[in-house]
């Protein structure tokens, strides 16, 4: 039998060594990562009590403990995972849409699609009784686009706000590096404004404060990224171009806005959204304390009340709030699954093409618009183990 030679050996180990510290510079185990701000034992009993009790309430039907999805932190991937997931996203902005573009002439890409149907539905899903089943099964909808269009072989991510409250750039959702999302955008001079938000018979508008960005992302895998609907909420609305239908080719922005998060998006308020009393404190808390301060820390076009998906943080700040209704959900699955509270448009207001219509509650056997003839009930939209979907939070 032949042996190697010791010097042979010698090289092969050296070999091996260096590709071992090229690896470990670039791959970084997601167990290692404490970074952020520490989970306080009062979320941390609430997270726990929610995992058990889904897992007690699987069977052995389609979906079970041995084939339930995990979906995890961001911060808690390695980067294997995270450059898996910016692939899948950039693969469907690489494909063509599915929409008719007799509706939105605009629309570009797969990704396009999703935006469509979001700015479609603005008016009706958000301060609303559909804003967390709609969302729910729209996310959804996104990561099985990706794995099943794109091949990615991971679930999605959120964003672990609370962990990194008081510098959202230290997560590695935001920290520039070519495995994260992207950081801020250039910072381009602007003062606070007031947008309006277009469908409703009489003028809404909202207040949009200057964060210190305001210009093209100047970072990350996503800085050569082109997006081509919207923006909608504006000063002024075009009544030609209403919803943002109409092409616009233009970059990626981002207006990071730091007081939004700092105090804002912080272990306390995700413990009072997740110990809420019922279903009605958990909307408006969600709402007050976290919906609005998390699409406006992030600014640019993930501000958009319309058209936030153009920004791909926008998955990953839904999967936290879905995480964050399905912990208060996880506490009393058989009284809190199919709990409802709200009115069926933005606030109860009436909209422009049915200016005469009361405010009405919105019921769990209301249909639901996902688009692409996509009409579930808003029941449906509810669990997270059942109707095809399975998934929990870590």
């Amino acid at each position: 039998m032949r042996l190697f030679s010791s010097s042979a050996l010698i090289s092969a180990c050296a070999v091996i060594l260096v590709v071992q510290e090229t690896i470990a510079k670039h791959i970084r185990p997601c167990c290692d990562n404490t970074a952020g701000i520490p989970m306080p034992k009062e979320f941390k009993h609430l997270q726990d009590n929610y995992q058990r009790n889904i897992k007690a309430s699987l069977g052995t039907g389609t979906c079970t403990n041995e084939n339930i999805a995990v979906r995890k932190s961001w911060d808690d991937l390695d980067d294997i995972v995270r450059l898996d997931y910016i692939r899948a996203v950039q693969c469907l902005a690489s494909k063509p849409p599915w929409t008719d573009r007799s509706l939105a002439p605009g629309i570009v890409n797969r990704l396009d699609d999703f935006t469509y149907i979001h700015i479609n539905q603005t008016n009706i899903i958000h301060q609303s009784g559909y804003l967390l089943p709609w969302h729910r099964l729209f996310i959804w909808q996104l990561e099985q686009a990706l794995r099943d269009e794109c091949g990615y072989q991971g679930y999605l991510p959120y964003w672990d706000n609370a962990r990194f409250s008081e510098d959202q750039t230290k997560s590695k959702v935001f920290d520039g590096t070519m495995t994260s999302l992207g950081g801020n955008g250039q910072y381009i001079p602007h003062d606070p404004i007031k947008v309006i938000l277009p469908g409703f018979a009489h003028q809404v508008a909202l207040p949009k404060p200057a964060g210190t960005g305001g210009g093209c992302m100047t970072d990350g895998p996503f800085t050569n990224f082109t997006i081509s609907l919207g923006p909608v909420a504006k000063e002024v609305i075009d009544p030609d171009n209403k919803y943002g239908y109409q092409a616009n080719p233009r970059c990626l922005s981002r207006d990071l806005d730091d007081l939004s998060s700092i105090g804002a998006l912080t272990w306390a308020n995700a413990t009072t959204i997740a110990s809420s009393k019922d279903i009605k404190a958990l909307r408006n808390n969600i709402e007050d304390l976290w919906h609005k301060n998390s699409h406006t820390y992030v600014g640019g076009d993930g501000a958009d009340p319309f058209s936030p998906t153009n920004d791909p943080v926008f998955y990953l700040l839904h999967a936290q709030i879905d995480r964050l209704w399905g912990i208060w959900q996880g506490q009393d699955l058989e009284n809190r699954t199919y709990a409802i509270d709200g009115n069926r448009t933005f606030f109860g207001l009436a909209l422009d093409y049915a200016p005469d219509v009361l405010p009405s509650l919105a019921t769990i056997d209301d249909p639901l618009d996902l688009g692409l003839g996509f009409n579930p009930t808003t029941r449906e939209g509810m669990p997270m183990t059942e109707y095809g979907r399975c998934y929990i939070y870590e």
